[in-house]
C-alpha cells in the first residue's frame, strides 16, 4: 500500500510503498504449494517433499517469483492511489529482498506529466488569412491533367520540349566512368529536371541515331557529392525518339474524370484547389495555436518524453538526409539541432492532452473508419491496405488514432479562437 508521496520536481514523484507480511507469506505459501505437486526430488514421491528441502533447493526462485508478482501489483495500486500517470518505468531504490516475518518496504521514483494550472485556450486571437482561386490556377491544373493523359508515339521528327529520347549514356569525370550516371535505354524527357538545362538544350532538335557529347560543370554545393564541383562528360547515343501527343481538352476528355463536360471538370478542379488552400490555412492556424499554447504555459516537460521525441526526430532526419544523398551529421550535432523543437513538441502534446481531457474529447471507431476511408480514396487503396501500412510502420493503429485525437482537439480550440480581419 502507498505510504508516502514526495514531490521532487513538477515531473517526478517518489513513492514509498509497503507490502504487508500477510500478503508476502500468503504468496510464498501458494508458490510452495504449487511447487510441491511438480517438484521432482530423488527419494521422495511427488507431493511428499519436505518444506525444508524445497526451501533449501528452490528458495531463491520462489522469492524472485513472489517479488515479480507482488511488486508490480502494489506499485500499480500505489500509482492509482497517488493519482498520477507515469510516463516511464519506475526507478526502484536499492535491491528488493524478502525478509521472513517482515513487511517489504521500498521506494520508487517515476516521471509524470506535469499538472497544468490555469489552462488557457479559449479566445486565442488569430489574424485572418485570405485566399482565392485564380483562373490561371485552374488552367494550370487542367494542363497537368492533360499532360498526364498524353501518349507517346514513335517519331522521326526533331526532338522538342516534352518529347522523349531513349538514350544510351556514359558519364565520365577525369577520364573515369561515373557508373551511377551511366545508363542504357534510358527514357529522358526533354525539359526534365533530372539533369541540368544544358542536357535538354543539347538534345533539343536532335534525331534518332545522333551521337553527341555534353559537358556539364556541377556546382560545388550539389547534393550528390560524387559529382559536386566536377566537370562531367556525357557521351550520348539517341536510339529512339517519341513525340508526346496531348489529348484535346473537350467534353470527351472531361468524361475520363467522371464529369459530364468541361465546365463540370473546371468546377471540380476549382473546388479541389479551394479545399487544398483552405486546408493549408487551417493547418497554419493550428500551428499558430500550438505556438501560442506552448509560449503561454510555462511547463517543465519530462526528460524521458523529450528523449523519445528527440530519438524519433533524429531517426527521421537521418532517413531524409540519406534519401537526398546529403552527408549525415553526428548524433551530438543533430541533438543540438532538434532538442528545442523536441521540447516544444512534447510541451504541445501535454497541453493538448489536458485540453482534450477537459473538453472530454475522444476518438471513436467511427472516427478511425472515416479517416481510413478518406485515406483509401485519396491514395486509391483498399481500406485493409491502409490499415496494413499503419500496422507495418507503427505496429498498430495507435499512430493514426493519436493524430486524429490531436487534430480533433485543435479543431475544438480553433472553433473557440477569434479570427480578426
Amino acid at each position: 500500500m502507498l505510504q508516502e508521496v514526495e514531490v521532487k520536481t513538477p515531473t517526478t514523484r517518489r513513492l514509498k510503498i509497503n507490502i504487508p507480511v500477510s500478503v508476502i507469506e500468503g504468496e510464498i505459501a501458494k508458490a510452495y504449494s504449487k511447487l510441491k505437486t511438480t517438484a521432482k526430488i530423488p527419494g521422495f514421491r511427488p507431493g511428499k517433499v519436505p518444506q525444508s528441502i524445497l526451501e533449501r533447493k528452490f528458495g531463491k526462485e520462489i522469492e524472485n517469483e513472489v517479488l515479480g508478482k507482488i511488486v508490480p501489483e502494489f506499485y500499480s495500486k500505489a500509482v492509482e492511489e497517488a493519482k498520477i500517470t507515469p510516463v516511464t518505468y519506475p526507478d526502484i531504490d536499492g535491491d528488493l529482498k524478502i525478509v521472513k516475518n517482515q513487511p517489504l518496504s521500498f521506494t520508487v521514483t517515476v516521471e509524470i506529466k506535469p499538472e497544468i494550472e490555469n489552462l488557457n485556450y479559449e479566445g486565442i486571437e488569430l489574424k485572418e488569412k485570405l485566399f482565392s482561386v485564380e483562373e490561371d490556377e485552374v488552367k494550370t491544373a487542367l494542363n497537368v491533367l492533360q499532360e498526364n493523359k498524353a501518349i507517346l508515339k514513335v517519331s522521326d521528327f526533331p526532338l522538342r520540349k516534352g518529347d522523349v529520347a531513349i538514350i544510351d549514356c556514359e558519364a565520365f569525370t577525369g577520364g573515369e566512368e561515373v557508373k551511377e550516371l551511366s545508363s542504357k535505354d534510358y527514357p529522358f524527357i526533354l525539359g526534365s529536371q533530372a539533369l541540368p538545362q544544358e542536357f535538354t538544350g543539347s538534345l533539343s532538335g536532335k534525331k534518332k541515331g545522333d551521337n553527341l557529347e555534353i559537358k556539364i560543370n556541377f556546382e560545388a554545393e550539389h547534393l550528390n557529392r560524387t559529382i559536386a564541383g566536377k566537370e562531367i562528360l556525357f557521351k550520348v547515343l539517341i536510339t529512339e525518339t517519341k513525340e508526346k501527343i496531348l489529348p484535346p481538352l473537350d467534353d470527351e476528355f472531361a468524361k475520363g474524370f467522371k464529369c459530364s463536360d468541361m465546365e463540370e471538370l473546371k468546377k471540380k478542379i476549382h473546388e479541389n484547389i479551394y479545399n487544398r488552400k483552405k486546408n493549408q490555412i487551417t493547418t497554419e492556424y493550428k500551428n499558430e495555436i500550438i505556438d501560442y499554447l506552448v509560449s503561454n504555459h510555462n511547463l517543465e516537460v519530462p526528460a524521458s518524453m523529450v528523449n523519445r521525441e528527440l530519438e524519433h526526430m533524429i531517426l527521421e532526419a537521418k532517413q531524409s538526409l540519406t534519401r537526398d544523398n546529403i552527408p549525415i551529421k553526428k548524433d551530438e550535432e543533430l541533438k543540438k539541432d532538434y532538442e528545442q523543437k523536441a521540447r516544444k513538441n512534447v510541451a504541445g502534446l501535454i497541453i493538448l492532452e489536458a485540453i482534450g481531457k477537459k473538453e472530454k474529447i475522444e476518438i471513436t471507431e467511427d472516427d478511425i473508419k472515416k479517416a481510413i476511408d478518406e485515406l483509401s480514396a485519396q491514395n486509391e487503396l483498399k481500406p485493409e491496405e491502409v490499415k496494413k501500412l499503419y500496422i507495418m510502420r507503427d505496429g498498430s493503429l495507435d499512430g493514426l488514432k493519436n493524430r486524429l485525437f490531436t487534430d480533433k482537439i485543435l479543431d475544438a480550440v480553433l472553433s473557440k479562437a477569434v479570427i480578426k480581419k
